[in-house]
């Protein structure tokens, strides 16, 4: 199974290529999977995905550390890119920066018959807003 992380890492660092993206998801996911509770088809992945290469461009990752266990898998690695586009984000639009940005993910992955069928994903956002100015932390 350590290929499908390989796999998983491969497809969101590029943009999904209109017409093949949702196959190329359903390849790795189920239809539907349920992400962080909520069940999302494919093509809805494909469209986050999407949204995600919208917002930011030169995507990489670096894997932090890796584990198996039968029928799951956790990934926790570093993701860095440049904010290029307007990322929408629960408080809101933010304006494209320029900036460059890491943050670190943690994802919880539920394996059935070699694909995803439920993410757990814990994002560091609120770095990723401070890096971009989006919002400050406020000291003693």
């Amino acid at each position: 199974m350590a290929g499908l992380v390989s796999k998983l890492m491969d497809l969101w660092s590029g943009p999904p290529v209109e017409g093949t993206a949702e196959k190329a998801f359903g390849e790795l996911y189920t239809d539907p999977v349920i992400v962080n509770g909520t069940a999302l088809p494919v093509g809805q992945l494909a469209e986050r995905a999407g949204a995600l290469h919208a917002a930011f461009s030169e995507i990489g990752h670096e894997i932090l550390d890796h584990v198996q266990a039968p029928g799951r898998e956790v990934v926790a690695f570093r993701l860095r890119g440049r904010h290029t586009g307007t990322w929408v984000t629960p408080l809101g639009e933010v304006a494209p920066t320029g900036r460059v940005f890491e943050a670190r993910v943690i994802d919880i992955l539920h394996i059935t018959d070699g694909r995803v069928a439920e993410v757990w994903s814990v994002p560091e956002e609120l770095g990723l807003l401070t890096q971009l100015g989006a919002v400050s932390l406020v000291g003693p």
